[in-house]
């Protein structure tokens, strides 16, 4: 049996406290932070190489540089005429890059100033810097999409190849490859240097929105109307896991610092965690209001961001329990029941002596993540 996104802390709370209302379940123990300081629908985050700062971007026409451990708003870039919709760091944390309407713009944060960059004619969608932040791509509601030199301001290539809007476009982390995705249902890769396609697939039933590289370049990720994410072999532009389980649009997908994982944004309102070796769905969030529009990791794999229609920032704690209670809950249930630890209150028992087994409680329960988390590595390593 596996659980239905609630936690076993919950579970345990209605055993203990039956009298707590239903709406708990709702509620989820992974969630650190919820940030409230824009003025409507949040569209866009981005998230400092260093994993200190969050910048997020919406439709009250500002980015607010915000920590990610105390919620405190550190700076606030304005000018913008329209929404902000896509926002990006270099991997160095020196520039923000990002786009409201047709106006791109990149800030430098070492100094404050910041540079327009003008061509095109339609919102931009989607934006990318190359290792090094020399150059950058754009996409915008054109069949084309542009690589831009950072320094000159100008663009140096166009790519054309989709027959319709392309709003998708990635760079690989070893600058090798560039991958782009249309309404057109395919994913491009391009060979970097030569500007060239090497492979074309036929990805997906609808517009895709969103692409992303694993660390080591040799997978892509890409996600579409259609509902669904594919995961894709760079070099033979074969897929390698198709990942189902979203009920509406999926806009955005990223993959975690070590491969190991996936996360997904999308209009139905949920995040999703996937296990990348197994296609598996182990943990979906919850916690938002209404649809999302994207989903990241921190740099250091400890924590995923979210922002959503609802005007919020969420930041969760990335929890062994997730594994653990996907894969092993009939195990942990029955282990936490034999060890007494968590029967409601006995006859007799003191609070104090109750305070204290509660708390003996949740470091075996914890413990227990720990345990077959590890074990579960070890299961699809071998």
């Amino acid at each position: 049996m596996k659980p239905l996104n609630i936690s076993i802390t919950v579970l345990l709370a209605f055993v203990l406290f039956p009298s707590w209302p239903l709406c708990l379940a709702q509620e989820d123990e992974s969630l650190v932070l919820t940030f409230k300081k824009h003025k409507g629908p949040v569209y866009a985050i981005a998230i400092s190489p260093d994993g200190k700062t969050i910048a997020s971007s919406g439709e009250d026409l500002v980015i607010h540089l915000w920590d990610k451990n105390s919620g405190e708003i550190i700076s606030t870039l304005e000018g913008y005429r329209q929404a902000v919709k896509y926002l990006t760091f270099s991997r160095d944390g020196r520039y923000l890059l990002g786009a409201g309407g047709p106006e791109i713009r990149i800030w430098n944060l070492t100094d404050g100033t910041w540079k327009i960059y003008k061509k095109h004619v339609t919102h931009v969608y989607n934006l990318d810097f190359n290792q090094d932040a020399t150059q950058f791509l754009s996409t915008s509601l054109k069949n084309s999409f542009y690589l831009w030199d950072r320094e000159e301001g100008k663009v140096i290539h166009t790519f054309e190849a989709h027959s319709k809007t392309a709003l998708a476009a990635a760079f690989s982390p070893d600058n090798r490859w560039i991958a782009s995705g249309s309404l057109d249902q395919t994913v491009i890769i391009w060979d970097a240097e030569r500007h060239t396609p090497v492979h074309t697939m036929s990805a997906h039933g609808g517009n895709i929105f969103s692409l992303d590289f694993s660390p080591d370049s040799k997978l892509l990720a890409s996600c579409s109307m259609d509902e669904n994410i594919k995961t894709w072999d760079v070099d033979s532009g074969r897929i390698h896991k198709l990942f189902t389980g979203h009920n509406y649009a999926v806009v955005s997908v990223r993959f975690s610092p070590d491969a190991r994982y996936l996360i997904s944004a999308s209009y139905d309102g949920t995040a999703k965690l996937w296990e990348v070796a197994t296609g598996q769905c182990i943990y979906t969030f919850i916690a938002h209001e209404d649809a999302l529009y994207a989903a990241d990791f921190l740099p250091d794999g400890s924590g995923i961001v979210t922002c959503s229609n609802d005007g919020t920032v969420m930041i969760y704690e990335m929890s062994a329990r997730f594994i653990a209670e996907y894969y092993y809950y009939d195990e942990m249930e029955k282990e936490m029941s034999a060890s007494g630890l968590f029967e409601p209150r006995r006859k007799g028992e003191s609070r104090e002596a109750y305070h204290d087994r509660l708390e003996e409680a949740e470091s075996f329960r914890q413990g227990l993540f720990l345990k077959y988390h590890r074990k579960h590595l070890r299961d699809i390593e071998q």
